[in-house]
């Protein structure tokens, strides 16, 4: 598996929206709109490859020097239980970290909150909802 960052507004960014919809979106009635992607050119945007094939992606967006909030974590469904989004969120913490970051936040679907929590991840506040579903605020910090 390769760890990519895909450039926005490229055919592979276009590509990344399209998986976005299709594996986050689309399971919980929505859809992603062109007001949804406002300010992504701001953001950074990786992918996960194996033989040149998109198996997951995860957006970036940096908020200070050292902080960067994730959001937008996804794998392919059928691959999902074999380690791939740990290898995608494992590749951009060390390549965040390289470049100074020291802490991660997100906003975690509580039913990924585990995911995340076996991954260094500890819940900061108390639940909330967003895109109608039960949330954590999650944060890491990365060794510096």
């Amino acid at each position: 598996m390769k760890l990519v960052e895909i450039a926005h507004d490229s055919a592979g960014y276009r590509d990344l929206v399209r998986l976005r919809d299709l594996h986050l979106r689309q399971p919980i009635g929505l859809r992603l709109r062109e007001e949804d992607l406002a300010g992504e050119d701001r953001h950074r945007h990786f992918a996960l490859l194996e033989d040149e094939e998109v198996i997951g992606g995860l957006i970036a967006v940096p908020l200070d020097p050292v902080t960067t909030k994730l959001r937008q974590m996804w794998i392919q469904p059928d691959r999902r239980g074999q380690g791939c989004g740990r290898e995608l969120l494992s590749g951009v913490e060390s390549r965040l970290a390289a470049e100074g970051v020291t802490l991660l936040v997100l906003h975690a679907r509580e039913s990924a909150a585990g995911f995340y929590a076996r991954n260094g991840y500890h819940v900061v506040g108390d639940r909330f909802e967003e895109v109608g579903l039960p949330h954590l605020r999650m944060e890491k910090h990365l060794a510096s």
